[in-house]
């Protein structure tokens, strides 16, 4: 991370670094710029993130690829103040083979530069800018670009929110391809609706009945093409259901109770399974509903493109 004219490279110096740029942007503590002002709803820090070639580095030393990315990072001018990038090898919990197969650079900077000027960010041109550096940084490695493409971005994936609403409401859309992209997440969350309906069913069911276990859990769920596990996410281990097409929902939101109850719950029919016999009623395990109903999307998609996200 470089900070004014000084390098971070501790993890722990970096996140106090941006604590301290959160509470100027945010009017809590004076700006440390000439100029400006700060805002409650100021937007704090910008993310880049870039593919690379899995082989772009072969051979080099990590003070070499350091140089190198310290390049590109420049070479984006980016203006500003405060500029943190890493470098990751593949998507966490994945196998070494794998993860040196998704080499890429996230980029994280503050949207404002030393005179105190905030950035006005377009979307549609800071990719195409991003693009057109990564290509000359690429091409100066050696690799052909196809400098068309690169000042062509094609049409983009996502739709808003706002556009999903008005095609939920039966409004029409602008263009046929916002209509085909907004009936394509509205079938998505129909079908994750009815997911955790019948899984909801499925469980309720079973719970009810005097044999219950884990094993004919499973049983059940393996019959619609599912199954069940329990995964680190974060800083917690969750039990999540996982469909025919790999999507991931939390039994904790099928349920609507916290993860500590579900854990226990599934620990008394795992041991109805090893005593083959009842030693618990399962109506005596108290679950507290909680107003979260949401899926957790799954996170382990693979990004092709540079993409631009405010916080």
């Amino acid at each position: 991370m470089e900070s004014g004219r000084r390098e971070i490279s501790d993890r722990r110096e970096a996140a106090t670094r941006w604590k301290e740029i959160a509470r100027m942007e945010t009017g809590l503590s004076p700006l440390d710029t000439r100029a400006g002002r700060a805002r409650s709803d100021a937007c704090v820090q910008v993310r880049l993130f870039l593919p690379l070639p899995n082989l772009v580095f072969d051979g080099m030393d990590k003070p070499e690829i350091k140089d190198a990315l310290t390049t590109l990072v420049r070479v984006l001018e980016l203006d500003s103040t405060d500029v943190m990038w890493s470098l990751h090898k593949g998507l966490p919990g994945s196998g070494k083979k794998e993860r040196d197969q998704n080499l890429h650079l996230h980029i994280s900077y503050r949207p404002r530069n030393s005179e105190g000027h905030k950035h006005r960010i377009c979307i549609r041109r800071e990719v195409i800018s991003l693009r057109e550096a990564l290509g000359g940084w690429l091409q100066g490695r050696g690799y052909p670009i196809d400098w068309k493409s690169v000042s062509r971005p094609g049409k983009r994936r996502h739709i808003s929110p706002e556009k999903i609403a008005m095609a939920e409401r039966g409004e029409p859309l602008h263009s046929p391809e916002e209509q085909l992209q907004a009936d394509l997440t509205l079938g998505k969350r129909l079908v994750s609706k009815l997911t955790r309906e019948e899984a909801r069913r499925i469980l309720l069911e079973l719970l009810r009945s005097e044999d219950a276990a884990f094993s004919r859990l499973e049983e059940e769920i393996a019959s619609q093409g599912w199954s069940i596990s329990r995964t680190r996410r974060g800083k917690r281990d969750t039990w999540i259901l996982k469909d025919e097409s790999g999507k991931e929902l939390a039994l904790r939101r099928i349920l609507n109770c916290k993860e500590d109850e579900v854990h226990r719950l599934f620990m008394v029919l795992q041991s109805r399974d090893a005593e083959k016999a009842p030693s618990k009623k399962l109506s005596e395990i108290p679950l507290e509903h909680t107003e979260d109903n949401t899926e957790i999307e799954q996170t382990e998609s693979e990004e092709t493109t540079p993409e631009i996200s405010r916080n």
